[in-house]
């Protein structure tokens, strides 16, 4: 029996797909499992790292594009349903997933037209698109909370939360010291603004180093491919320790040396930080879709898991008056990571690839 993931686009809308995919090859080894991805060279790179068949569609998002980019999204839709009909034809799956976003319109709107049962894995507080548009039609939707059940009216609702990677949840701080070459005495600071880093959290924070002494402090830093030279260079003088990386890999081990996390408020980060317990300040991306990364961010801190910052108030003098009274707080940072732990289910990736496995089996219960 085959099975069709589609993901990708973004980190937050892939690694959920691996980890369902994970979850279902431990549940039964006979499923075949395809992805069908962006031609993002990440999404394609992730994939098939983990083992698993990869198609890619020139699907391009349309939200938020300029009106030459519009002109031409029906070319890329239209190109992108004909590969996925052929796709249909010669794998005939049982099941198709969708992790939502844009990668997964065409694959989920086909299955659907096709009488396939299909599942939309949705992740933000607010649904994007191509939930809330399909998600009346398609078999089953799960969400990641409460909140997003205002803005989805589907047949079959489940509140399972975010799936991520069982790796995520491994890994020790002395590791994580060892690995990173850190100091165990020092409280940390993981800076990360998603898969491909974010230009205003990276300059912020070079500002921050480079004018402020910090002797019991220490930095783990992702800054994404495209601004990695510049702010390693931007650093290298500067007394501060800080490890400064484009992506990590075992990102799993910067979460276990993290005193607390100053992120982006996509969902995949926000599922991550949570299931580490790791208080943070999330800086939502202004130009999310639907405004989605502020509704997570302002519901993290609402329960008391996250401080939240916008983007538009971000400089150095108040990312410092923030970082150090929260760190110098032990009695906050506990509350924030209880906070954070009880929103997070470990085990979304697990039941839905359960369901994932009672679908392609004609509805039957997994054992």
């Amino acid at each position: 029996m085959k099975i069709i993931i589609a993901a990708g686009g973004t980190g937050g809308h892939l690694y959920p797909g691996i980890a369902i995919a994970r979850e279902i090859r431990k549940i039964d080894s006979r499923m075949e499992i395809l992805f069908t991805v962006t031609k993002k060279a990440m999404d394609m790179r992730v994939v098939m790292k983990e083992g698993f068949k990869c198609y890619t569609l020139p699907v391009k998002g349309l939200l938020g594009k300029s009106i030459s980019e519009r002109m031409v999204f029906p070319l890329f839709l239209t190109v992108s349903m004909l590969l996925f009909c052929f796709i249909l034809i010669q794998k005939r799956p049982r099941v198709i997933v969708g992790t939502g976003g844009y990668a997964s319109f065409v694959p989920l709107f086909l299955g659907v037209v096709c009488g396939i049962p299909t599942l939309i894995s949705e992740q933000d507080s607010y649904p994007g698109f191509t939930t809330r548009l399909l998600s009346k039609f398609v078999s089953e939707v799960h969400i990641a909370n409460e909140k997003a059940r205002l803005s989805v009216i589907a047949k079959r609702l489940y509140l399972t939360g975010n799936p991520i990677r069982d790796s995520i949840l491994e890994g020790t701080r002395a590791e994580a010291m060892e690995y990173f070459n850190l100091d165990s005495e020092k409280k940390t600071v993981f800076i990360l603004g998603g898969s491909h880093g974010a230009r205003s959290i990276n300059s912020v924070f070079v500002e921050v180093m480079k004018n402020y002494t910090f002797p019991s402090i220490q930095f783990i830093f992702q800054t994404g491919k495209s601004d990695y030279t510049w702010v390693k260079e931007s650093l290298k003088d500067i007394k501060v320790k800080v490890r400064v990386l484009p992506f990590i890999e075992r990102i799993n081990l910067a979460y276990s040396a993290a005193d607390i996390a100053f992120s982006r408020a996509g969902a995949l980060a926000i599922a991550e930080i949570t299931a580490r317990g790791i208080p943070s300040v999330l800086i939502p991306f202004p130009y999310a879709t639907g405004g989605h990364q502020e509704e997570n961010a302002r519901y993290l801190e609402k329960i008391g898991a996250s401080v939240m910052l916008l983007d538009s108030e971000l400089n150095s003098e108040k990312v410092t008056n923030l970082l150090f009274p929260l760190l110098s707080d032990n009695e906050r940072l506990s509350n924030m990571s209880r906070a954070a732990r009880l929103v997070c289910k470990t085990d979304a990736a697990h039941k839905i690839a359960m369901r994932v496995v009672s679908l392609a089996r004609g509805g039957r219960d997994v054992p």
